[in-house]
């Protein structure tokens, strides 16, 4: 073996002196020649073969080294030159607009919308208060205005849900980070400086949105009076927008406000929706998700109508299109149950929503107050019953209906604690509220943060109840211990 080895030829190569860079390129560019050259051969022997039933192994085409480097310069330019494109175009559609206004809320969409074209044409500051029921439109109406070219390029932006903030005196801290101050510390004092130097500074319109604001409560309303006050100060360029369900937050809880009319805020107020408005939400929203589906006038008109009474209480538009959702559900159902056949109904995919469905629906909606004291009584275990009375507490005598999933754990571990019951934790408690929706009780809907389980997105995602607030609560006050918690003021989160 070892005299087979010595008689082996080794070639020698020359040694060349060649730059690390220029190594690479020329590795590269060698590789990508011959994955050409081999393209160009399998194309070449495959036109061959099909003209002359035959393969012919020419010899291939030497291609130079410098003309395919401009070929691969030319062709990253090109992909460059469209991969901007396609980003102006996306900041273009978004600047133009990927939200649609709301149905219904034409007139306070162009109220606020002149708000801030007047203010951002005078360069002057301003406040105001946006108030509403849960559902009615409030924020939804507002991240419509927001995504307008002219607001985007006149306002510094700054959103913030303060439903996420952990004390009233960390809004300075975020606020800092949302127009990227520099700051000593993250103490109150520190940020809260840095805040109002920058606002006596010549500075870009700032529109600041602060959603839940009545989160910020604290005992002197300290956090609450600097903000407002701020677009009373000279030359200050702020515009600030606060959003909650309150109608009177501004005059019951900060009256200072209205002492002074250089504190006191512009107020529009999101009122329930009107029976025709609903008719106009139906026809619209509900008919451009299924072409296919056609309210006939009775049913349209009775469906309306009974849900216009309930939205009288809780405001809530959502709930009356999940009712819609529902009614078209059970005619194509019914379509289907008719037909016996997925062909005959593709031939007729017409699907009519007459009132028969119409009210088997909001019978069971609306009707069910003997299902709900049948879950209170046996359906539902201990701790899904602490849940619904945790949220009904909150609810019924807390200060935001607008619940979050945190929140509600915060005073569901507080309720089960001081009835000597061991509580679930984030991730149990989130499985529990999944068992309650699926029975109808609440909804969980993603909220700012997003995710699920027991994260910070978790406790972000937002619960409301689904069933009725009356009949539940007359099912609960049947029982001591469920009526005892939903007297329970000290489990709620105290003022701060």
């Amino acid at each position: 073996m070892s005299k087979t080895q010595s008689t082996i030829p080794f070639k020698l190569r020359k040694r060349v002196r060649v730059s690390s860079d220029t190594k690479a390129n020329n590795e590269n560019i060698d590789v990508l020649n011959k994955l050409h050259i081999d393209n160009e051969n399998i194309a070449q022997k495959l036109k061959r073969h099909t003209d002359n039933d035959m393969f012919d192994y020419s010899p291939a085409v030497k291609i130079s080294k410098k003309s395919n480097k401009d070929k691969l310069l030319q062709t990253d330019k090109q992909s460059n030159l469209s991969i901007n494109n396609e980003e102006t175009a996306v900041s273009d559609s978004r600047s133009q607009g990927s939200l649609k206004p709301l149905t219904s809320r034409e007139q306070e969409i162009d109220f606020l919308t002149n708000f801030l074209y007047e203010h951002l044409e005078n360069e002057k500051s301003a406040s105001i208060y946006i108030s509403g029921q849960p559902g009615t439109g409030k924020t939804a109406s507002l991240l419509y205005i927001l995504q307008l070219r002219k607001i985007i390029e006149g306002y510094q932006q700054v959103l913030i849900n303060c439903t996420m903030m952990k004390s009233a005196t960390r809004i300075y801290n975020r606020i800092c980070k949302e127009l990227k101050l520099a700051t000593t510390s993250t103490t109150e004092k520190s940020c809260l400086n840095a805040i109002e130097k920058y606002l006596q500074k010549k500075h870009k319109m700032i529109l600041l949105v602060l959603d839940e604001i009545d989160q910020l409560d604290s005992k002197r309303q300290s956090v609450l009076y600097t903000i407002f006050e701020w677009a009373a100060l000279p030359d200050s360029r702020i515009v600030l927008i606060g959003i909650a369900n309150a109608l009177d937050l501004t005059e019951r809880t900060l009256p200072r406000l209205q002492a002074r009319c250089s504190l006191r805020p512009h107020t529009l107020n999101f009122a329930p929706y009107t029976k025709e408005q609903i008719v106009k939400i139906f026809t619209t929203i509900l008919a451009s998700e299924d072409k296919t589906n056609v309210f006939s006038p009775v049913a349209l008109q009775m469906l309306a109508g009974k849900t216009q009474k309930s939205l009288q209480y809780s405001g809530d538009m959502r709930r009356a299109l999940d009712i819609g959702r529902r009614v078209m559900e059970l005619a194509r159902r019914n379509k289907f149950h008719e037909n016996k056949s997925v062909d005959k109904m593709l031939k007729d995919s017409q699907v009519s929503v007459e009132l028969k469905q119409v009210l088997e629906v909001l019978n069971d909606v609306y009707d069910g107050s003997k299902k709900i004291e049948n879950n209170v009584d046996e359906g539902f275990p201990m701790q899904q019953k602490l849940i619904l009375c945790s949220l009904m507490l909150m609810l019924t005598k807390g200060k935001n209906r607008d619940i979050v999933m945190g929140k509600l754990h915060d005073v569901y571990k507080k309720v089960a604690s001081s009835r000597n019951i061991a509580p679930l934790d984030m991730t149990e408690m989130a499985n529990a509220c999944s068992l309650l929706e699926t029975s109808g009780a609440l909804r969980v809907v993603a909220g700012g943060g997003g995710g699920g389980g027991g994260g910070a997105g978790g406790r972000a995602r937002r619960v409301r109840l689904q069933w009725d607030e009356a009949e539940l609560l007359a099912a609960l006050r049947d029982r001591p211990l469920l009526a005892a918690v939903l007297a329970d003021v000290r489990c709620l989160p105290a003022a701060r």
